[in-house]
């Protein structure tokens, strides 16, 4: 069997996604047998990696599995001739053997036989018993709901070996424990089994508590707790928080919330003053959304709480200059960044705001914080509504960026296909897409041939270009002035003389500025462009010195998808009465684009801009706008050099 290549098509940090235990015999079995036959892998992974063979129904050496084998879709490691392998199984699909021993936490009646309608030889108190046996698939529920009972075999000192029937959830083991935690708002019960959440009389909660972990039950069902309360030892089917031992300090150079419990829905927290806070516990909460979520019990000169980093004011907030301008109908006032804690149920209208600092979260996403009616909050922007203008640029008109989807294409046969309409081809790794469907997805007007068997595509806003089958070069157009020069990768190709030309996707990306995500193989094919909208374009009537500072902002998604090819938007200023003229030889001077917020997970607030030289007296000057080589807009202006 080959087991290199496995290996080395999968990442390292899949393993953690895997969290497996060691095959004690206990909660993760020694042996499993595989009812049915099962494929095998080189890592826990099924969708990276292909199979390396199968096994047949036979019985395995386990190594480490998941701990919900019992209940889930798990992986098992196991030992094999040619080294260890994983495979994955359903609880349906095997069968394993019975723990060597469980406890009974119940009164339990024990038979001499395995059926229904025998008389109970006795009942047992609570105690640990030695299985020597049970039915097959003894552990496996066919549904969450409450299956029968399973049949286990068990020594008696006193008849021999006898029969217990219990549901799976019972099937288990007591462990002692002594670890404090923390419970938020628990559901607690004098019975160990019960239908959680239950209104029984037996039932009550507890909230916002510390409390004495004495023991945990484990079945293959899952796990109960034993803890000690103010009514004695009860049971819950909530794991708690630990809380751990911590000797730190934290210093806070902001004012910081203390809260009564470690919750953020705890009574509302005082403000206590910036200082050194000692640490004595800590508890670490674990959540999908949420990273270091770390709550720490600190002593502080206003008394003793908890205080989380995340419910605080960033410390690394940096005042703010610029002024946001609000355009969404409502906008939420929150109490802290990155949390969506409303401040007293506030939100606000459209208006004009000059907010306080400003702080970036781990995505990269802005808040700002502002002073409002009720106090200081953070918002973050409605990149597609709201706009924000840094310092000394208020008055400039932004440029908006917004991705159009075109649709997707597959390949059959070396064909690409939209729809059941063929619109391009393979050809030796090289793919094309015929004109006529490019003009319609990306609304241009195709006209041609001409006399010379030229085709035109034109966007009714300005831009045109000329292609022509077999010549590796195009012409592009402005408003119909000089035309333009550009060396095309491959050249266009015809399935006859006067036939549509089909264009290579690196020149359809450059010529329309489109946006492609091509899979490796080239099965699939997404198209798509960012369509800019300009407010206004002001450029100066004069500058300061011998140089011209020309900047403008744009709103534009940063985001990419999987193999996506885009074109970014840039601007050129060229001078009009030298040869720096599109078409010509000499270079323009091409603006940089730089990154001043990042207002949500793809769209950024882009600084472009320029310096260029000018010469004593008036200078003739030409900006030019492009995404690819598609002109998006063209401006004649003169500039007074002071």
């Amino acid at each position: 069997m080959a087991t290199t290549a496995a290996l080395h098509q999968a990442a390292a940090s899949e393993y953690e996604d895997t969290p497996t235990e060691a095959a004690d015999g206990i909660h993760i079995p020694k042996s499993l047998t595989l009812l049915e036959d099962t494929p095998y892998y080189v890592i826990p992974n099924a969708l990276k990696n292909k199979a390396e063979g199968s096994f047949s129904p036979q019985v395995v050496e386990v190594v480490e599995a998941e701990s919900g084998w019992a209940t889930n879709p798990s992986w098992w490691k196991i030992h094999t001739s040619n080294g260890d392998r994983w495979v994955k199984t359903y609880p349906q699909s095997i069968d394993v053997p019975p723990p060597p021993s469980i406890t009974l936490l119940e009164k339990t009646p024990i038979y001499a036989n395995p059926k229904d309608n025998t008389p109970s030889s006795a009942v047992l108190s609570p105690q640990e018993v030695v299985i020597v046996g049970a039915e097959k698939q003894w552990f496996y529920s066919p549904s969450y709901k409450e299956s029968k009972d399973k049949w286990l075999k068990i020594q008696t000192s006193w008849l021999g070996d006898q029969w217990i029937h219990l549901p799976v959830k019972k099937i288990g083991s007591y462990q002692a424990a002594n670890k404090r935690k923390y419970y938020p708002h628990v559901e607690v019960s004098d019975l160990p089994f019960m239908n959680y959440p239950s209104s029984e009389q037996y039932a009550s909660y507890i909230e916002n508590q510390i409390l004495s972990e004495a023991g945990e039950f484990r079945s293959p069902a899952g796990s109960i707790y034993q803890i000690h309360t103010d009514k004695g030892l009860q049971w819950t089917p909530y794991s708690g928080q630990l809380v751990i031992d911590k000797d730190d300090t934290i210093q806070r150079h902001l004012p910081a919330p203390l809260f009564s419990a470690p919750s953020e829905y705890a009574q509302e927290p005082i403000l206590i003053a910036p200082q050194t806070l000692k640490v004595f516990e800590e508890i670490q909460q674990y959540q999908f959304n949420r990273a270091n979520n770390v709550w720490y019990h600190v002593k502080a000169n206003e008394g003793e709480g908890w205080f989380n980093p995340r419910f605080a004011d960033p410390e690394d907030a940096k005042p703010e200059s610029a002024t946001i301008e609000l355009r969404s109908t409502t906008t939420g006032l929150l109490r802290y960044p990155d949390e969506n804690i409303l401040l007293n149920n506030g939100i606000l209208g459209p208006q004009s705001l000059h907010p306080l600092a400003s702080w970036t979260n781990s995505d990269g996403i802005q808040w700002f914080q502002i002073s409002t009616f009720l106090g200081n909050a953070w918002i973050t922007l409605n990149p597609q509504l709201d706009r924000i203008h840094p310092a000394g640029r208020e008055l400039d008109k932004p440029i908006i960026g917004d991705i159009s989807s075109k649709g997707a294409l597959y390949l059959n046969d070396n064909n690409l296909t939209f729809g059941n309409t063929k619109v391009g081809y393979d050809l030796d790794g090289q793919l094309y897409l015929d004109s006529s469907f490019l003009a319609k997805m990306y609304h241009y007007v195709l006209t041609g041939p001409s006399q010379d068997n030229k085709w035109t595509f034109d966007d009714g806003l300005g831009y045109s270009f000329q292609i022509k089958p077999g010549e590796q070069e195009a012409v592009l157009f402005w408003q119909g002035g000089n035309p333009r020069k550009l060396p095309l990768s491959t050249a266009p190709t015809s399935s006859s003389a006067n036939g549509v030309p089909n264009l290579g996707i690196e020149d359809m990306r450059t010529l329309l500025g489109a946006t492609t995500q091509i899979q490796p193989n080239h099965s699939e094919v997404i198209l798509s462009e960012v369509q800019y909208t300009f407010e206004a374009f002001n450029p100066p009537a004069a500058a300061e010195g011998n140089s011209l500072h020309l900047s403008v902002l744009s709103y534009d998604n940063e985001r990419l998808a999987p193999y996506e090819v885009r074109n970014s938007l840039k601007l050129y200023v060229y001078d009009r009465n030298s040869s720096d003229l599109p078409g010509t030889s000499s270079e323009p001077v091409v603006a940089s684009n730089k990154r001043l917020y990042y207002l949500n997970y793809a769209t950024v607030l882009n600084d472009i801009s320029l310096n260029k030289q000018l010469k004593p007296g008036v200078n003739h000057l030409k900006a030019v706008f492009k995404v690819g080589e598609r002109v998006l807009l063209e401006r004649d202006f003169d500039v007074q050099s002071q």
